[in-house]
C-alpha cells in the first residue's frame, strides 16, 4: 500500500519511533511519504519526506503558554495556504491509499477530504481513550491537553496506544489497540550493566537542580546543559552518541518525563526520578505512571530529600523493574494487523 505519514516535528520522540516504523512498513512492501516539519525533518530526511510548517509548543517562565503557543502558530497558517498547492500536488501524485498520523494534524485533515482510512499511532491518546484517576490538582491541566489532542485527532479507523500500562479502554472500544512503547533498535541492542553513576537529562538547564546534585556524595554525568567537563562530582556532556551508552550503563536516571526516554529506562531496568516540565500534562501523566508502578518517583522542583530518598529506594525500584514486563515491537505486530484489515475495506 502507498502510506502518507504525518509525523509531528516537535522534540524528537515521535521521529524516533516514526523511523522505526517506516523501516518496518518500507520492508513490508509498502511505500510511504512523510509529511513532517521542525526537528523530525533531520531525523526523517532519509525518507521521501514534504516539509511543512507544523504547530510547536511554546513556553514562558519554565510553563507550557497555551496564549503564546496559540500566537505563534497562527502564524504559520499563511505559510501552509502559501505552500498549499505544492504540498497538494505531490500528495496527488503520490496517490495514497491509507494515512498514518503521529500527532501530526494536516494528514488527517488530507484524509477527510480524499476519504481515505486513518491510523491514529501515538501515546497521547491514553487521555481521551483510557480510563485515568487523575489527582485534583492536575484536573484543569488534564482537560486542557485532552482538548488539545482532541483537536489534534479526534475521529481514526484505528487507535493504537502505546502505554506502559494496559488500562481500561473508554472510549472506541473497538477499534482502540494499547500497545507497549515502541522501542528503537539501538536500544534494544545495549549491554545493559550498572556504573557508579546516574544520568541526569534536562531539556533546559536547570541551576537548582545542579546546586543539589553537588551535595550528593554521587556520580552524575549531565547532558542538555551544552557543554563539556567536569565539576566535581559532576560531569557534563554534550548530547551525543555518548548518551544511550550512559544510559545502558548508569545506576539510575534522573530526568524529564518525555515518554520515548522514560521507556528507554524502564526497559533497560533503570529506576527514574521523573521531573516533569510545568504546564505539559502528558509528562504530569508519565510521572505520575511512573510512580504508582513502583518503578521510580517525580517531582516538578526536585528537593535535596527527594533524590535522597530516591536513591536509598532504589533497590525497591530494581526489584519491582525486575518484574515488569514489556513488548517492544508489539506495536509493530498490531500495526501489521491494522493494516491488513483496513486494507479489505479500501
Amino acid at each position: 500500500m502507498k502510506i502518507l505519514y504525518g509525523v509531528c516535528g516537535e522534540g524528537f520522540g515521535h521521529s524516533s519511533r516514526a523511523k522505526e516504523i517506516i523501516q518496518h512498513l518500507e520492508n513490508k512492501g509498502h511505500t510511504v511519504l512523510i509529511v513532517t516539519y521542525g526537528q523530525a525533518t533531520k531525523i526523517l530526511n532519509i525518507f521521501n519526506l514534504i516539509e511543512i510548517e507544523g504547530i510547536s509548543l511554546s513556553f514562558s517562565e519554565g510553563r507550557l503558554s497555551l496564549p503564546k503557543t496559540f500566537r505563534e502558530n497562527l502564524k504559520k497558517i499563511p505559510k501552509n495556504i502559501k505552500n498549499w498547492e505544492k504540498i497538494k500536488t505531490k500528495v496527488d501524485k503520490f496517490k495514497p491509499d491509507i494515512c498514518i498520523s503521529d500527532m501530526e494534524v494536516l494528514v488527517p485533515i488530507i484524509s477527510y477530504w480524499k476519504n481515505l482510512p486513518l491510523v491514529s499511532i501515538d501515546n497521547q491518546h491514553r487521555l481521551t481513550h483510557l480510563r485515568l484517576k487523575v489527582p485534583k490538582e492536575y484536573k484543569k491541566d488534564f482537560l486542557i491537553a485532552k482538548m488539545a489532542i482532541n483537536t489534534c485527532i479526534s475521529k481514526a479507523d484505528a487507535f493504537i496506544i502505546m502505554s506502559f500500562f494496559k488500562s481500561r479502554i473508554e472510549r472506541d472500544k473497538e477499534k482502540t489497540y494499547v500497545v507497549s512503547p515502541l522501542l528503537r533498535k539501538e536500544i534494544m541492542a545495549l549491554n545493559k550493566r550498572e556504573g557508579d553513576f546516574f544520568l541526569v537529562y534536562q531539556t533546559k538547564p536547570d541551576k537548582d537542580l545542579i546546586n543539589v546534585l553537588k551535595n550528593i556524595d554521587e556520580n552524575f554525568v549531565i547532558y542538555g546543559y551544552n557543554k563539556d567537563g567536569e565539576e566535581a562530582n559532576l560531569k557534563f556532556k554534550k548530547t551525543g552518541e555518548d548518551f544511550i551508552n550512559d544510559l545502558a550503563a548508569s545506576k539510575a536516571v534522573i530526568a524529564t518525563s518525555g515518554f520515548t526516554l522514560m521507556s528507554e529506562a524502564i526497559y533497560l531496568k533503570k529506576p527514574y526520578f521523573a521531573i516533569p516540565l510545568k504546564g505539559q500534562f502528558e509528562q504530569t501523566l508519565n510521572s505520575l505512571f511512573l510512580q504508582k508502578s513502583g518503578l521510580g518517583t517525580f517531582s516538578v522542583n526536585p528537593k535535596d530529600v527527594e533524590i535522597r530518598n530516591f536513591i536509598n529506594n532504589l533497590n525497591k525500584y530494581k526489584d519491582n523493574l525486575k518484574n515488569n514486563k514489556t513488548n517492544p515491537i508489539e506495536t509493530l505486530k498490531v500495526l501489521d494487523d491494522v493494516l491488513s484489515k483496513l486494507s479489505k475495506k479500501i
